[in-house]
């Protein structure tokens, strides 16, 4: 890129505009996938006594259209939750590479648009964020409506999730909800059948077991934890389930190692050591699974690594409890050997 640039400064020079914008759009449509026409725009040579001679111009550029399939779709009232809750609950399935619809549109048509409506038909996994203002939007109950028929039709799973709301509020449309139904009322008059899908749509979505979000706990911590239960109930639906975790838990505890290492606080090194756990566990379900003699070995690379983060903290901290969790981790060591050593003889069973 940089070549093609540099032979064409001549040109820009003679303050030939259109050679100037030529050059911009070569250099912007270079950007598109390799499949888009556009692509086919190339140099053949460079010969800077006749510049115009060596292009080859490009073909009409045709739109690319995205076919993006989410795995989760996510619900929420945008000015309540937008830069800040529904941002976050985002940020983290990302980090886990869940691919996740965001409604990013800060003003909206009158009717939903169809993309919307396909993100939430294709996705395996709706969260719903009820906020104070939630049932106060119409295109929030909307989605809502179409996430419970793809509930009932099409198995979809759905995840409720009460931002500093009481569930019973939803569920029975009182406090802030009860002020938005008797506007949407006067609103839909004419349409009340509407307004009672809305109704029954909230009624049913409440009384799905989710996650209460009162203040009682850090709100990092409980981010982490529902991404990490949307996983799990994303592998527990698509196949390769196991392999994703565990290069989730790898990515999750290398993060907290890297911030072990940076802070050096116990609380973070518990942090790495619950970590390594969770992922000791789905490794050694792989093993057994497979019985592969690669992974009984990162299986037991990974208890060693605990081992070692273990002692650490029982020389920091000198205390009974730890020194016993070390015994507990080196007991765990040898029955593992165990039953690698069986299995590879042919035998099952500790």
């Amino acid at each position: 890129m940089s070549i093609l640039f540099c032979g064409y400064s001549h040109l820009f020079s003679q303050g030939d505009s259109f050679h100037f914008i030529f050059v911009y759009i070569h250099l912007s449509i270079k950007e598109l996938p390799s499949s888009s026409p556009a692509s086919s725009f190339v140099i053949s040579s460079y010969h800077p006594e006749s510049p115009m001679a060596s292009i080859v111009p490009p073909p009409p550029l045709t739109p690319v259209i995205s076919h993006q399939i989410y795995d989760v779709f996510l619900s929420f009232r945008g000015e309540d939750t937008r830069y800040s809750f529904t941002s976050h609950i985002y940020a983290a399935l990302t980090r886990l590479q869940v691919k996740t619809y965001i409604d990013n549109e800060l003003e909206r048509g009158n009717e939903i648009s169809p993309s919307l409506l396909k993100a939430i038909d294709d996705a395996k996994v709706s969260v719903i964020v009820f906020s104070e203002n939630y049932a106060s939007s119409k295109w929030c109950l909307e989605e809502l409506v179409r996430i419970v028929e793809c509930k009932k039709n099409n198995g979809q799973i759905v995840v409720p999730i009460f931002y500093h709301i009481d569930p019973t509020h939803v569920r029975n449309q009182t406090a802030s909800y009860a002020r938005a139904f008797e506007a949407h009322e006067k609103r839909f008059v004419n349409d009340m059948s509407k307004v009672q899908s809305w109704r029954i749509a909230l009624a049913e979505a409440a009384n799905i077991s989710g996650w209460d979000c009162l203040g009682t706990r850090m709100e990092s911590e409980l981010v982490d934890q529902i991404a990490l239960d949307i996983l799990q109930k994303l592998d527990s639906i698509t196949s390769g389930g196991l392999e994703r975790r565990i290069d989730t838990y790898r990515q999750i505890a290398r993060q907290k190692l890297e911030k072990s290492l940076r802070t050096g606080t116990l609380k973070d090194m518990d942090e790495l050591i619950s970590a390594l756990h969770q992922l000791a566990e789905i490794k050694l379900e792989k093993a057994m699974r497979s019985d592969e003699l690669s992974a009984w070995e990162d299986l037991m690379a990974t208890y060693q690594r605990l081992l070692q983060v273990k002692v650490d903290k029982y020389f920091r901290t000198t205390n009974q409890k730890d020194l016993e969790d070390i015994q507990v981790t080196e007991q765990h060591i040898h029955y593992i050997q165990r039953e690698q050593s069986n299995r590879m003889e042919g035998f099952l069973g500790i």
